[in-house]
């Protein structure tokens, strides 16, 4: 792992983190549960993921204008996928908070962008597929991370639906476990090249990673 490859690790957590929240965000939003007042405060929340996406596709290009090197993270459909969300979920917050158009067709702007962040999530998990670390990082990033990072916007608004502090934690548990389970048994092959090969940072990366997810967890 070279060191022209950690901006493009941040561009791609900086995404995951980005989508994984709206997502959850949008979800309670459509389902309706959330009164006018807290709506409105939960959109005030939403301009931190707008400035982490805009520093993901900011670290992507500028490192790559500089380093004009390849890079395993540089996929650039998946960088067009999240410039789409990004503007989709622009114009959409732009729509809710000067309230333009119907409630109706805010809810259709809601959907297009909560689809197009399930396609990105999709394409990511099948770009990812044929290396199940790389994949069980991904998934928690996005999925748990991205969880907990939306529990912590609608807890910021004041939310009163009870079943937001019920469920997501809940959530968030059951996607850390499974990437755990996933995890684990990568240690000992991590750990084995480590002393072969002499390439230890990938282990320690991955303890790392592991580490962070279950004080996340523990302290959610």
């Amino acid at each position: 792992m070279a060191w022209f490859d950690w901006p493009f690790i941040l561009s791609s957590v900086f995404a995951q983190l980005s989508i994984g929240a709206f997502l959850i965000l949008g979800s309670v939003i459509f389902s309706g549960k959330l009164c006018f007042g807290q709506t409105d405060r939960l959109h005030k929340t939403m301009p931190v993921l707008w400035m982490l996406l805009f520093a993901s596709l900011a670290l992507r290009e500028i490192n790559l204008v500089l380093s004009q090197t390849h890079s395993v993270y540089s996929f650039s459909i998946e960088a067009m996928m999240v410039t789409i969300f990004f503007v989709l979920a622009l114009l959409y917050w732009f729509a809710e908070k000067a309230l333009i158009g119907s409630d109706a067709t805010r809810k259709v702007m809601l959907s297009v962008v909560l689809m197009s962040g399930l396609v990105y999530f999709g394409h990511g998990l099948m770009q990812r597929s044929e290396q199940w670390l790389v994949a069980a990082h991904f998934i928690a990033t996005t999925l748990c991370g991205g969880t907990l990072f939306a529990h912590t916007a609608l807890v910021r608004a004041e939310h009163k639906v009870e079943e937001v502090n019920r469920y997501l934690p809940l959530l968030g548990a059951v996607i850390a476990v499974i990437c755990l389970l996933t995890g684990i048994p990568q240690l000992a092959d991590l750990a084995s090249r480590a002393e072969t090969y002499n390439e230890i940072s990938p282990f320690v990366a991955h303890v790392l990673s592991l580490g962070l997810l279950l004080a996340a967890v523990g302290v959610w």
